[in-house]
């Protein structure tokens, strides 16, 4: 555990002090307790640019080969990171793992989208999401990352000075949907809302950086 805090502390000061990071919404984070946290996914430094933009530790899924990299896979393991296998009907260790650490009272940053974005537009959600989202009935919270792509699109090797933005919105009102059976197409529309929660960050710091 003090590696993910030394960590924290290295990636903040990293994103505060040379990219200019500015965060909003901590307000929304529950104190305690579990949580879901959906973020737009732009580049490979979203989950430490996240982590370090929260005041309590996260977990996150990793993509499972990196894992078997020298040091890396070292690292990551101990930075609160989990191993997940890409396939079409999604991985059900990874799934479990998620369940386990939200009913342990953590909080589990998921990236709703799947992958990175190519164009930094917001893409379609997964059903697995609304799937999660449905069977957890914990607080589910939108997070917008902006700057990201700029500073490591994909396919760069080097870092790039622009300035990075994340924001927390309010936890997700989903009530309604937890009165229904569950269902593929339930899951889906649930996926869709968390993304529509996403969107409606993204504007809001748009609107923003045209006034400022």
């Amino acid at each position: 555990m003090m590696l993910f805090y030394f960590g924290r502390f290295m990636f903040w000061s990293i994103f505060r002090f040379i990219f200019c990071l500015r965060v909003a919404g901590h307000e929304n984070i529950p104190v305690t307790g579990p949580a879901l946290i959906c973020a737009n996914h732009q580049s490979f430094i979203d989950p430490p640019l996240v982590g370090s933009s929260m005041r309590r530790p996260i977990h996150f899924m990793a993509r499972h080969d990196l894992f078997t990299v020298p040091v890396l896979g070292w690292l990551i393991a101990r930075v609160n990171a989990f191993p997940v296998k890409r396939t079409g009907a999604g991985d059900p260790a990874a799934f479990k793992n998620i369940f386990r650490l939200l009913e342990s009272g953590e909080i589990v940053l998921l990236f709703p989208e799947g992958t990175r974005s190519r164009d930094g537009s917001l893409q379609k959600a997964l059903p697995g999401v609304g799937m999660i989202a449905y069977n957890a009935r914990v607080p589910v919270i939108p997070c917008y990352v902006y700057g990201s792509r700029e500073v490591l699109p994909r396919g760069a090797r080097f870092l790039h000075f622009h300035r990075l933005q994340t924001v927390f919105g309010a936890p997700i009102d989903f009530s309604a949907e937890y009165g229904q059976e569950k269902s593929k197409q339930l899951y889906c529309e649930m996926s869709a809302k968390i993304m529509a929660g996403i969107s409606a960050l993204k504007e809001s710091i748009n609107d923003k950086n045209k006034i400022s």
